[in-house]
């Protein structure tokens, strides 16, 4: 399954063209709520046992109720449109109360503790160059050093940084809030929000960002800045499902990190977990050369899809919901989209994915079960880049997105076998809260009532109807031209390419169905 902190494979209500060429004035305050992150695909637990009384229902994918997935449609056009355009909006000035006039002059009087845009400029440039360079020492120099705990903690995120495999890595300056002046030259204390933009080499198609919130502080006229705090920066749209943007990522809340090399894509892990990621890098890398395959032989060989994954192996799921995001997971597996960092006209609006899996769950007691994981989170990843970011009332058919990454994971394995199979049965029979209408699955009510894991698996079903009657080439052409439609209209897209009606389809494939699990 997929989500992601607030946006969800459904982008905010805002035409993005204009930010392809000239950026519209700053909102009134930069101080307002930095934009939200798209949508993650979550891999529920596995089936209910019809043989014993129902458990609590497997956890819902990323994108479920309208209003969750307006948020998140909304989130990543947002967020996309801060990729593109805050670093031109900021870098003119406007972060709010900075002390300077219109002109960028500073006012004079002696006794004025004033924080210039230039002076943050050169305090996060200085540190991009610390990292760049592998100086420790520097990296830390701008944060509190009678705060031992925060240096400490800082001094570990360097170390777990450059063991990571990035191509590009830079921060950047987001929105200012708070009094960043005083005429009485008292000492000012302010927030700044700053962007971790990063690419994992070989395997992120454009930069991302991880958006951090430092509480800055200036003594006196004379002092330099000192970082006394730092924290994810929250979305700019309340109601968001994550509380940060993309924060934490693994090196700042790991004491250590594990890098296992899976093929072309890395799995990382905390130190106790080294030998799990070990043994479980050879699925993960056969599990993309096995979504790879499918995708070479079925889709667009001029499509923008990456060759490598980065997968991240956590315990439980406090921790799942705490990486990458801060939600409440419920989820055994999530693939979080992040949007590209600079978008401009680039049609590639998720740069990259982060996929995040729990150890803890059913589908780690065996080899095949983390196969399986394995193989739909990446195939959501692989598709990820494909995605349009168009404004969507209601977002994308989650049959379709769920269906796709299902079907690619269990396409080689009759669907009597199919761990859900037991609840297509009971379903078809009339034994579940509602009973099979011949109706494809919707958005609204897809959690309802226990429902989500048979609608998995409704979804895998229609998918597999439609390689079997169409081919597998037409499957993914339609599936591709559902991620490349707004949301609503994702759907409509995928029957055209079928050249069908919904009415026909879902009559044809309720029969399928039924014959499946009679």
């Amino acid at each position: 399954m997929t989500t992601g902190p607030g946006y969800h494979q459904q982008y905010p209500p805002q035409p993005p063209p204009q930010w392809q060429s000239q950026p519209p004035p700053p909102p009134p305050q930069w101080q307002s709520q930095p934009p939200p992150p798209p949508p993650q695909w979550q891999y529920g637990p596995p089936p209910q046992q019809w043989q014993a009384p129902p458990p609590p229902p497997p956890p819902g994918p990323g994108r479920r109720t309208g209003l969750w997935v307006t948020l998140g449609i909304l989130s990543l056009v947002l967020v996309v449109a801060v990729g593109a355009g805050v670093g031109l909006v900021l870098r003119g000035g406007g972060s709010g109360d900075s002390g300077d006039d219109a002109t960028g002059k500073a006012a004079t009087d002696s006794n004025t503790v004033v924080v210039k845009d230039d002076e943050i400029t050169k305090l996060v440039q200085s540190h991009s160059r610390a990292l760049a360079s592998g100086d420790a020492k520097a990296f830390t120099s701008i944060f509190d050093q009678k705060n031992a705990a925060l240096v400490r903690d800082q001094a570990r995120v360097f170390a777990n940084l450059r063991k990571m495999p990035l191509a590009e890595k830079s921060y950047q300056v987001l929105r200012r809030q708070g009094r960043a002046q005083d005429s009485f030259g008292r000492g000012v204390k302010f927030t700044q929000d700053v962007a971790f933009v990063h690419r994992f080499d070989g395997i992120d198609l454009r930069p991302v960002s991880e958006w951090y919130r430092w509480t800055i502080e200036k003594a006196s006229p004379n002092a330099p800045l000192v970082v006394t705090k730092v924290q994810g920066a929250p979305p700019t749209i309340s109601g968001e499902a994550s509380k940060t943007m993309y924060f934490p990522g693994p090196w700042d809340v790991w004491p250590d990190i594990v890098v296992a090399k899976a093929g072309d894509s890395i799995v990382l892990a905390r130190p106790q977990d080294a030998a799990l990621a070990r043994r479980v890098a050879p699925t993960v890398s056969a599990a993309a050369a096995s979504d790879l395959a499918f995708w070479e032989k079925n889709g667009d060989p001029d499509a923008a899809v990456p060759t490598g994954f980065v997968v991240a192996l956590v315990e439980g799921k406090a921790q799942l919901g705490k990486l990458f995001r801060t939600a409440k997971a419920n989820e055994a597996g999530v693939s979080i989209p992040m949007p590209s960092w600079g978008v401009g006209n680039d049609t590639v609006k998720i740069g990259g994915t982060r996929v995040v899996m729990d150890t803890t769950s059913e589908f780690f007691r065996n080899k095949q079960g983390i196969m399986e994981i394995s193989e739909h989170e990446l195939a959501h990843s692989l598709v990820a880049g494909l995605d349009s970011a168009q404004f969507a009332l209601f977002g994308r058919a989650n049959w379709i997105t769920e269906g796709f990454a299902e079907y690619v994971a269990g396409r080689s394995q009759p669907i009597a076998q199919n761990r859900r199979a037991d609840e297509g049965r009971a379903y078809v029979a009339g034994r579940l809260a509602m009973p099979f209408d011949g109706k494809l699955p919707s958005n609204a009510l897809w959690d309802f009532k226990q429902m989500t894991s048979v609608n998995y698996l409704m979804g895998h079903v229609a998918m597999r109807f439609i390689a079997q009657k169409y081919g597998e080439r037409k499957l993914v052409e339609g599936v591709v031209a559902a991620y490349r439609a707004p949301g609503d209209d994702s759907e409509a897209a995928l029957f055209k390419v079928l050249g069908v009606t919904m009415a026909d389809f879902e009559r044809q494939w309720a029969g399928y169905v039924r014959a499946q699990f009679a």
